[in-house]
């Protein structure tokens, strides 16, 4: 059987009634000749806005220029430390490097995220934790300011503690606490503080078709200077307020955002019914090691990440064989990358990630698998782990250790 990690071609069959939706509102468009930060993209940001609760959205280029432009109106840059995680996408680290300042990695616990025991002792400006694989985690004042890196989470939320006053304009919870009260919401990542930064990368849950990124805040000011810096620092056409650049969302690709939107909870919920299916069944694979899950959180399975204490890359060339597509999300942390040397990291400073990186790997997730697939996935992995020969399992570090 032949089960393939990259699933557009089912996405965007040209029989399928979405492709045929996007197209009809592309031809119109251009019709229109309306390309750049036209109705499209306003009515993108406005629908974001609108299912996630959150009361500003900015639609641009990317999700790396959603980072840059976020440090940029947070005022961080040259001489600014920022913190963040070795197991990431190179992205996150160009980002920082790309406004000047310096990044500073702290290691990840379990379930690849940054280890909060580690990480809110260190005394930075501004941290970027990175909500990987689609799991979000809330790290509401751990630091002065906070960017998060959603690239992997849309529609991602979890239960957070609240005692504080505050308008709930969340619709999914439809109750507003006050102060004195303790009690627990969920939140949408996109509800975080300070911003979020998300990427409409083909690969994505939701995605459009080229590159595409936005961001979501609830400060008005950061609103208005995200909105300045992704259009040249333009007031108006004639004013230019402060030094900008070009990092428009396209309206095209707002138009193919918007259409997928409507779709973002089917998605998600489809990656949830078959992570579940592969969890039950592989927790009970001895040397398979899947992270552990928190009923507190809303993961969407972006990506479907488990380590295999030994035995790694057999076991990749073995499920080639039986025709399943399986990727590793990353085979190599950033402090070990060659072009980041100079930020002074070795082997062994993050053993948790280095260790991670060294036995992960990803199965396909997306939401056209069928139960035949899946079922045929996991008796891959039941018949290579028995024809294994036996061997000392290498145990992961724990966090903090």
């Amino acid at each position: 059987m032949k089960v393939e990690y990259a699933y557009l071609k089912e996405q965007f069959a040209q029989e399928d009634s979405l492709t045929k939706d996007i197209l009809r509102d592309i031809t119109e468009l251009l019709r229109l000749g309306q390309f750049t930060l036209g109705p499209w993209v306003q009515k993108f940001e406005q629908a974001v806005c609108d299912k996630y609760g959150v009361k500003h959205c900015v639609g641009v280029n990317s999700g790396t220029d959603a980072l840059v432009l976020s440090m940029k109106a947070l005022g961080i840059g040259q001489g600014d430390t920022v913190l963040t995680q070795p197991n990431t996408f190179v992205a996150t680290v160009g980002a920082i490097c790309a406004v000047g300042a310096r990044p500073m990695f702290v290691d990840v616990d379990d379930t690849y995220q940054m280890d909060l025991d580690q990480a809110v002792h260190r005394k930075v400006k501004c941290a970027i934790p990175v909500h990987l694989t689609g799991l979000a985690r809330d790290t509401h004042g751990a630091w002065p300011l906070v960017i998060n890196d959603a690239a992997q989470a849309i529609g991602a939320s979890c239960t957070v503690p609240d005692n504080t006053i505050f308008e709930d304009r969340n619709p999914l919870t439809g109750i507003t606490w006050y102060g004195g009260w303790t009690s627990r919401k969920q939140q949408s990542v996109a509800n975080f503080q300070h911003v979020s930064c998300f990427s409409l990368h083909p690969l994505k849950n939701i995605h459009v078709w080229g590159d595409g990124g936005f961001i979501t805040t609830n400060d008005d000011n950061l609103d208005k200077d995200l909105r300045l810096l992704r259009n040249h620092g333009l007031l108006d056409r004639d004013t230019v307020v402060v030094p900008g650049i070009n990092s428009r969302l396209d309206s095209l690709q707002a138009i193919v955002g918007w259409h997928m939107l409507k779709k973002v909870d089917e998605i998600n919920e489809q990656r949830r019914v078959n992570a579940a299916r592969y969890d039950a069944a592989l927790r009970e694979i001895p040397g398979v090691v899947v992270p552990p899950r928190n009923p507190a959180y809303y993961q969407v399975f972006h990506t479907y990440v488990l380590c295999i204490q030994s035995q790694r890359d057999e076991l990749i060339k073995f499920m080639a064989e039986k025709g399943v597509e399986v990727k590793i999300h990353y085979a190599k942390c950033l402090h070990e990358q060659p072009g980041l040397k100079f930020l002074g990291y070795r082997r062994g400073d993050f053993p948790v990630a280095e260790w991670q990186a060294d036995h992960q790997f990803s199965l396909p997730i997306h939401e056209y698998l069928t139960s035949n697939q899946i079922d045929y996935v996991i008796a891959c992995i039941h018949e290579f782990i028995r024809g294994t020969k036996e061997s000392a399992p290498e145990l992961p570090p724990k966090a903090g250790g």
